[in-house]
């Protein structure tokens, strides 16, 4: 069976974000501690280095999508400055909006987010997906799953189904497993805020 040159570099792109991705040991093992602020309609995630007076190393910040009938949470802004932070910053995000899906940026998105997305996408059995419609009933009759995609053109272009920034994630387990590990570890400090005015 040959490969192509395509085939070799996402092959190659997928192994180097898999094997770059930070676990939460080797979070702890750098000294990382995570902040997560949950608000009703937000959340934000700080990872702070302790061995440095806690200075923020990276954050993600999440908002749910104004939507008539359906909860979806979207990615307002991320930032990563220690390598494989990003991706473990995403997958606690996951577990953050449960049992809520996420969705990329509804309107820009870098190209290490994307990959981010796409590894969701095609190599995350534990994580489905949901297929989000645009504002014009594209793929679907109803407005149940009506959400921009202009991330989605913008990478893909007429082809945005097909794109991983086109649709929404979860675990398919309905679990919290990065959550649930950091908050083993003691390094994850959460703020509810959701219940008070």
């Amino acid at each position: 069976m040959r490969i192509t040159a395509g085939q070799l570099r996402r092959i190659i792109r997928e192994t180097l974000l898999r094997e770059a991705a930070m676990t939460p040991l080797e979070a702890r093992h750098l000294d990382i501690r995570f902040e997560m602020s949950i608000q009703r309609d937000s959340v934000k995630i700080s990872a702070l280095k302790t061995d440095e007076e806690d200075i923020e190393v990276g954050y993600i910040a999440a908002a749910l999508i104004p939507h008539e009938s359906s909860r979806v949470w979207g990615i307002v802004s991320s930032s990563a400055h220690l390598r494989g932070l990003g991706p473990l910053l995403y997958d606690l995000m996951i577990d953050a909006v449960a049992p809520d899906p996420l969705t990329s940026d509804r309107s820009t998105v870098s190209s290490d987010a994307k990959r981010v997305w796409d590894y969701y996408l095609n190599n995350r059995g534990d994580v489905e997906s949901q297929q989000l419609d645009d504002p014009y009933n594209t793929l679907t009759p109803t407005d149940i799953d009506n959400y921009q995609q202009r991330s989605a053109r913008r990478w893909s272009g007429e082809d945005w189904p097909e794109s991983s920034l086109s649709k929404a994630y979860r675990i398919r387990s309905g679990r919290t497993p990065t959550l649930d590990t950091l908050q083993g570890m003691g390094i994850i400090d959460v703020i509810d805020r959701r219940s008070r005015p």
